[in-house]
């Protein structure tokens, strides 16, 4: 699972997160022009790419030496218990899984973003980039108080980056900060959720498929991994939904089921992470 050594290798990575960039400043400032089109747009991203970009971690846990008896299977119905017994956690005790999302998501967002900056060629202490980097789309958007302190602390650190001479690293940090904190919260997070988060992970998964191929091929791959289980997850994240009390708001149904998804793909993105840079060690 270590970085396919292929012609065009750097000029994809430069290519998606140019995207990124360029994705997110349009779909920011497309708030304030016309936020009935962005929100249609970031629905269709999320329930196609951003749905589809943790929908094949069985099958890359799989080809990255996971192998239980039974195989991708064994994995996918292990994924899919954890995923319902923390949903049921979550509804019992919602105060609690408020907390837990918003810890689950900063360690979720900003290892991503550190892991793709990585690859990107960036050093720094990663530690540092995550803890910074998850932060972002979490603590900006409604111009409130912590909104702003959550900005100058990533605008400082950007500043502090480009000061060494790494203005590619800064923006990367710079663009959703100015982003997010100038767009609506939740609208500015489905933005940062469909065309930053979502777009980098998958690039990773390109980058580290061993099947070999250009990346149309990979892309395609892909797709057709990711098609079953993206059906499924919409299935349940629905029936979830319609199945909540009457007397229950949408706003406590939608953190646990969120929070459902991303304990499992959490964990699945450490364990690829972990297994990566171990072959990558022993590689070298």
């Amino acid at each position: 699972m270590v970085l396919r050594e292929v012609p065009g290798d750097e000029g994809f990575v430069r290519g998606v997160r140019r995207g990124t960039w360029a994705g997110l400043a349009v779909l920011g400032a497309g708030t304030f022009v016309a936020p009935k089109a962005v929100r249609a747009l970031v629905a269709g991203l999320t329930a196609t790419i951003g749905i589809a970009h943790g929908a094949t971690d069985a099958a890359t846990l799989d080809r990255s030496g996971v192998r239980p008896r039974g195989g991708p299977a064994t994995l996918s119905v292990a994924y899919g218990l954890l995923a319902i017994g923390v949903y049921a956690l979550a509804r019992r005790h919602p105060a609690a899984a408020s907390r837990a999302l918003r810890t689950v998501s900063w360690a979720h967002f900003g290892s991503g973003d550190a892991a793709f900056a990585r690859v990107c060629g960036s050093r720094r202490f990663e530690l540092v980039e995550a803890f910074v980097r998850g932060g972002v789309p979490l603590g900006i958007g409604g111009r409130d108080a912590r909104s702003a302190a959550c900005t100058i602390v990533a605008c400082a650190y950007a500043a502090f980056v480009a000061t060494s001479g790494d203005e590619f690293d800064a923006l990367d940090v710079a663009v959703p900060a100015l982003a997010l904190y100038a767009a609506p919260p939740r609208l500015g997070f489905g933005c940062y959720f469909a065309a930053w988060h979502a777009p980098r992970h998958l690039a990773l998964l390109l980058l580290r498929d061993p099947r070999g191929g250009d990346y149309s091929v990979s892309l395609l791959r892909f797709a057709r991994e990711a098609a079953p289980n993206v059906a499924i997850a919409s299935a349940f994240g629905a029936l979830g939904y319609f199945l909540r009390g009457r007397d229950t708001a949408a706003e406590d149904v939608v953190p646990a089921l969120i929070l459902a998804i991303t304990v499992p793909h959490q964990i699945a993105v450490w364990t690829i992470e972990y297994l990566a840079r171990r072959e990558e060690t022993a590689r070298s």
